[in-house]
């Protein structure tokens, strides 16, 4: 089980600034470094770009400060009680770790340190462990990408996005044309990259999408089937019903009588 004793995120520090334990911590420290920084730990020296996160093991020596303008970054300081951590999740030790945007690991700490203040005693712990380990999965996910890099592409952020908004709002009349205008692209690169990313053309996901909450729709609630076709984005009931069986290979009502058992 993870356990927090401390941790802060958008600490920020002038350009003289040093943080020296020449005995290290007694548990393990995470730094998301979020500027060029140099390190000493132990005899070796390390640096850091933008965007970076080091893990540092306890009771290790360790130095560090910015190498031009302030120092910023997030950090945690934490243990774990499982034997086989951190060799059995993989991790970089000592070694900085790209995290491409900073963003969802300042989301991760800041949670961890408000469960670790105002939780109430009862869901503290089980809380605090169940999102240290969503924050180390996302660490081990980065370890993966910096050992099989992805080549850059500037629009992933915006296109994860994207598709969480189709998602979460699948009654919208989503196009490829304003997609892609959202990002100041071409419809057909956006349909490119698209598929590049997630592995499916964007159609065929938006479908996917609305037919999946249309069957969570039929089976959880007493709607009629236009009123389940219009919140999925459908404008013809016809239409709807088309879709819905090419993917399912029912009608909606054939699906909710299979459901009930009829």
């Amino acid at each position: 089980m993870y356990s927090v004793s401390s941790g802060g995120c958008h600490s920020r520090h002038p350009l003289e600034y040093s943080m020296y334990r020449p005995n290290g911590l007694p548990h393990y420290l995470l730094l998301i470094v979020k500027c060029p920084a140099l390190f000493r730990i132990g005899r070796e020296e390390v640096r850091t770009g933008h965007s970076c996160a080091m893990l540092i093991r306890p009771n290790v020596p360790y130095q560090y400060r910015s190498i031009r303008g302030e120092y910023t970054d997030d950090w945690l300081h934490f243990d774990c009680d499982e034997p086989d951590f951190p060799e059995k999740t993989g991790l970089l030790f000592h070694r900085p770790i790209p995290v491409g945007s900073a963003v969802e690991f300042t989301l991760y700490i800041q949670q961890i340190m408000w469960e670790k203040n105002y939780a109430s005693p009862e869901f503290r712990g089980k809380n605090i462990d169940m999102l240290m380990r969503v924050l180390v999965n996302n660490l081990i996910q980065a370890v993966q990408r910096k050992d099989n890099p992805a080549p850059y592409n500037p629009y992933v952020a915006r296109l994860q996005n994207l598709r969480l908004s189709m998602q979460s709002q699948p009654y919208k009349g989503f196009t490829a044309r304003e997609m892609a205008e959202s990002l100041e692209i071409s419809p057909s690169y956006f349909q490119h990259l698209y598929k590049e990313f997630f592995g499916i053309p964007f159609k065929t996901d938006l479908i996917n999408i609305r037919l999946d909450y249309a069957r969570g729709l039929i089976l959880n609630t007493d709607l009629k089937l236009e009123r389940v076709a219009q919140l999925c984005g459908y404008n013809s009931e016809i239409h709807f019903y088309r879709q819905f069986r090419e993917k399912t290979g029912m009608t909606p009502r054939e699906y909710l009588a299979k459901a009930k058992g009829r």
